[in-house]
């Protein structure tokens, strides 16, 4: 199966890294295990295909599951008794390596930043966020010499974490800090994307004012 489309974005990042593990694949379905979040990601856009090999392959055991077909995710998601979900739709940046912002500055995150991450930052448990700085996947701003904000990849390898100290935004910060990303995806040689909750449409126009391109088909990510 390609894998190569915005919607199946999550299963190439793991698989070029080398943390993924092809569980299952077809001409129309492929079903990949990544080794550092622990997700199973299903790339299948038919729901009768798609139970049968969750139910071989994932079943009950499974924690972290991301369904690239809505109605599947929404099958999958009653059926396995997750407990959380999102629905999104994934963005993807595809143009030239952008020029970043001169005034912000940006470092990679190390263990001693933790606690100030850890105090802004509680959309993930303190365990995955030390894992990601373990990993050095965070990013720090700083502006004349302070620490404005972070952004960081989730340890399946898409975008997100975003996160601006409340007394420097409206500044600009956000986009800033994204566009480094961008340009620090794109020197690893990857394709940087990420995803937008299905409602939140001041995070979708940021997404789009950044030049990102966005899915037409809704994904779904859940979680025990």
């Amino acid at each position: 199966m390609d894998i190569t489309g915005i919607d199946y974005l999550g299963l190439d990042r793991v698989l070029k890294r080398g943390t993924g593990t092809v569980l299952a694949e077809s001409e129309d379905f492929m079903l990949v295990r990544d080794s550092v979040s622990g997700a199973c990601l299903l790339a299948c856009e038919d729901v009768q295909r798609g139970l049968p090999l969750l139910d071989r392959f994932v079943g009950p055991d499974c924690k972290l599951l991301m369904v690239s077909d809505y109605a599947l995710g929404q099958a999958a998601y009653g059926r396995y008794g997750f407990s959380g979900k999102l629905e999104c739709y994934q963005v993807a940046y595809y143009g030239e390596k952008p020029r970043v912002s001169a005034e912000l500055s940006v470092r990679t995150a190390e263990e001693r930043d933790l606690k100030l991450l850890a105090e802004h930052y509680q959309m993930i448990s303190e365990e995955e966020l030390a894992a990601v700085v373990r990993r050095r996947s965070i990013l720090l701003g700083c502006y004349q010499g302070r620490p404005v904000g972070f952004i960081g990849e989730h340890l399946e390898g898409s975008m997100g974490l975003l996160y601006v100290f409340p007394e420097y935004r409206r500044r600009g910060f956000g986009a800033a800090l994204q566009t480094h990303f961008i340009a620090r995806t794109l020197e690893a040689g990857f394709i940087p994307f990420g995803q937008v909750e299905k409602d939140n449409l001041n995070s979708q126009r940021l997404q789009k004012k950044l030049g990102m391109t966005q899915s037409d088909n809704l994904i779904v990510w859940m979680w025990k």
